[in-house]
C-alpha cells in the first residue's frame, strides 16, 4: 500500500499524545478503512493517542474498539501529517464512525522513560564536553542507543555524563513541552540544536528538562526525571564519522503523580 495515496485528501490527525503522553484511552472517529493484500487493514481516524514509529521511538500497539468489533493495532505510521494504524480484526470487522482507542500502556511508558533518558544524556554529554553534541540518530526500543557526529569521547568523560544524568534523576528535575506557533518560528533566533535545519513552516514543539537546553521533539516523555529510575551507560562504539552510545534504564517505575 502506498501511504501517500492512502492519506491523500485527508485532514491532519490531531496528535493527542503530544498534549498528554499519559493518555491511555481516548475516543475517535474512524474516517478511512482500507484492507491490504495480507489480510490486514489500514485505519485512519480524526485523532490518535498512538505514537507512530518516528524520531527513534517505536510505534505504539494496542486496540481500536467499538460495538461489534475489536481491531488490534500492530504498527503505526506517519505520512503527510496523518497517523495510519495498521493491524487486524480480532473480533468483528472495523468500520467507519465512533470508536475508542486503547494503547498498550506498559510498552508506551517504557518508551517514554527511555526517550527522556536519551534527551537527558544528550544534555549531560554536552555539559561534560563543554560543547553542543550533535545527535544524528537514536533508538529507544530494545537495545537503545544514541548516535552522535564527531570523535568518540574518552570513557571517563562518558562516565561523567552518566553520573550527571543520574544526579539529575535523583534531583527529580521536571520535564515540560511547549509548542512555538509557526508564525513565531520564522523569526525565532535561538541556540536550539539543529535549529537551522528545522522546517520553519510549521509549529515547533520543544521538550525541556529543567536546568538544560530544550530539544525539538515530537515524541512522548515523562513529566519528571525520577520516573526514569536510573541511567546506565552500556557501551560506546566509534563509527565512521561518529560514535554510538548504548544505554539502558531501571527496569520498571511508576508514573509521577501530578
Amino acid at each position: 500500500m502506498n501511504l501517500a495515496d492512502l492519506v491523500r485528501g485527508m485532514l491532519s490527525t490531531r496528535l493527542l499524545y503530544q498534549n498528554d503522553s499519559y493518555l491511555k484511552k481516548s475516543s475517535c472517529d474512524i474516517l478511512r478503512v482500507e484492507p491490504d493484500d495480507r489480510k490486514a487493514t489500514y485505519v485512519i481516524a480524526d485523532q490518535s493517542i498512538f505514537h507512530p514509529k518516528s524520531g527513534g521511538q517505536p510505534s505504539d500497539t494496542g486496540n481500536i474498539v467499538s460495538h461489534g468489533f475489536v481491531f488490534n493495532v500492530k504498527r503505526v505510521m506517519f505520512a503527510g501529517g496523518i497517523v495510519v494504524h495498521w493491524g487486524k480484526n480480532v473480533q468483528g470487522e472495523i468500520g467507519l464512525g465512533p470508536a475508542n482507542l486503547e494503547i498498550e500502556w506498559e510498552l508506551r511508558y517504557r518508551f517514554m522513560r527511555k526517550h527522556t533518558a536519551a534527551h537527558l544524556f544528550d544534555n549531560c554529554l554536552s555539559e561534560t564536553l563543554g560543547r553542543r553534541t550533535e545527535a544524528v540518530d537514536s533508538w529507544v526500543g530494545d537495545d537503545s542507543y544514541v548516535g552522535y557526529r564527531g570523535p568518540c569521547p574518552p570513557m571517563d568523560q562518558l562516565c561523567s555524563a552518566e553520573e550527571m544524568a543520574n544526579t539529575s534523576i535523583n534531583e527529580e528535575a521536571s520535564v515540560t513541552a511547549r509548542v512555538i506557533p509557526r508564525e513565531e518560528v520564522q523569526n525565532l533566533k535561538c541556540d536550539i540544536p539543529d535549529f537551522d535545519r528545522l522546517p520553519k513552516d510549521r509549529d515547533l514543539r520543544v521538550v525541556t528538562i529543567k536546568g538544560f537546553q530544550g530539544i525539538p521533539c515530537g515524541g512522548t516523555h515523562v513529566n519528571n526525571l525520577k520516573e526514569i529510575g536510573s541511567f546506565k551507560l552500556v557501551s560506546a562504539q566509534p563509527l565512521d564519522g561518529g560514535f554510538k552510545v548504548s544505554f539502558d534504564i531501571a527496569p520498571k517505575m511508576s508514573p509521577a503523580q501530578p
